[in-house]
């Protein structure tokens, strides 16, 4: 070792000792802890800036949305460099590169001053600390992980549908407002004939009285399962099940099944023209006398008309009108149109009309309905 002290005096290089001691003490306290990414062995991950504090069974964090946290050794799979700490960063790569699994990572140690020293909790605290730390975590991750699921979860191609949930306002044999809850699935994989279409509703009816008290009244609910298969360009096959249940109008259960044709006229991809008709049978319960009860003959027409002006806002016309040969004083029917905005791809918001006549329920009685809707759509 070279001799010094021929140059400089021994209390000189004192001096010079404990300056350069001070001036590294000085820069580590103010050089920022470099902000890491801790992998869990439950699969959580967690950023923040590893603190001094840290020693072989516990590592602290100094994490911005959960603050200061202690961790178990044993639960840290491995540390790897932040990609935000990355950037601008001198710090050579292979010292941030993510460290063996089932090792424990390293983390420099700096020196502490006795107040230091005497501030550091007990190890019994740091562990509950810990345990603390990693249920905040956890629940942390747990709505992070609902959400990204919810955003990200995608229909498959093939799938086209909605689910519209909103108030409707009735005039007509009487006043009333209902809460309706509606959706539709359509399912045409791309070059395939076939077409599947899955549509309800469900309502809740509260009826005003002619001297204006309202009470709460029975509810309704519909279905309808629509199979189509083309053939030759743009004619196709149909078979349609639907079912019914409307105790606002009397109505027990009507079941039809009818199988027919139709035609689909698409001059452009904005406009989309369906019509056709067919024939079956129906299963007929009313509240009311039996002369319309039990199975019968059911013939229908039917119509769709879609219209799309713009990319996000649509136009829906339905007419579907059914009738008893044997009996034509026993007919019903259905018009609805709508128009619907997509604000965005998955929500949108629905303005829409629907008539619902029945000439003869039972006995010669007839109803009638005529709804305003307004509904928030969910697209999927």
């Amino acid at each position: 070792m070279p001799n010094y002290t021929r140059f400089f005096s021994s209390s000189t290089i004192s001096q010079i000792c404990c300056l350069c001691a001070c001036l590294a003490f000085f820069f580590y306290g103010v050089l920022p802890a470099r902000a890491e990414v801790v992998m869990l062995t439950s699969g959580e991950r967690v950023m923040g800036k590893v603190l001094p504090q840290s020693n072989d069974e516990i590592l602290v964090l100094q994490s911005t949305l959960l603050g200061e946290i202690s961790l178990p050794r044993t639960s840290v799979l491995r540390i790897e460099a932040s990609p935000a700490a990355e950037i601008g960063s001198n710090t050579p790569k292979n010292k941030l590169a993510p460290q063996t699994a089932g090792a424990p990572p390293t983390v420099a140690s700096a020196p502490t001053s006795a107040k230091q020293v005497g501030a550091q909790p007990t190890p019994k605290q740091l562990s509950a600390r810990a345990k603390k730390s990693a249920k905040m975590i956890a629940l942390v991750d747990e709505e992070t992980g609902i959400y990204e699921r919810f955003l990200g979860f995608n229909a498959p191609d093939s799938w086209r549908g909605n689910i519209r949930m909103g108030m409707n306002i009735s005039s007509g044999d009487k006043r009333w407002t209902e809460t309706a809850l509606r959706g539709k699935l359509e399912i045409k994989e791309k070059g395939s004939r076939n077409f599947y279409r899955l549509a309800g509703a469900y309502t809740y009816r509260e009826t005003e009285k002619n001297n204006g008290d309202t009470f709460k009244s029975t509810d309704r609910y519909d279905g309808t399962f629509t199979y189509r298969r083309s053939f030759q360009q743009n004619w196709f096959f149909q078979n349609v099940l639907g079912a019914r249940v409307d105790q606002v109008k009397g109505i027990d259960r009507e079941l039809q099944d009818t199988i027919g044709i139709g035609y689909k006229y698409q001059p452009t991809k904005k406009l989309e023209l369906l019509f056709g008709g067919g024939g079956g049978v129906e299963d007929y319960q009313t509240t009311f006398d039996d002369t319309r009860a039990g199975v019968n003959q059911v013939l229908n027409i039917f119509q769709e008309f879609t219209w799309r002006p713009f990319s996000r806002t649509s136009f829906i016309q339905k007419f579907n009108y059914y009738w008893n040969p044997e009996a034509t004083e026993q007919y019903n029917y259905v018009i609805s149109a709508a128009v619907r905005v997509r604000l965005t791809d998955l929500l949108g918001l629905e303005f829409s009309f629907n008539q619902s006549y029945d000439n003869d329920i039972g006995n010669g009685n007839p109803k009638d309905d005529a709804i305003w809707r307004n509904a928030l759509v969910i697209y999927f």
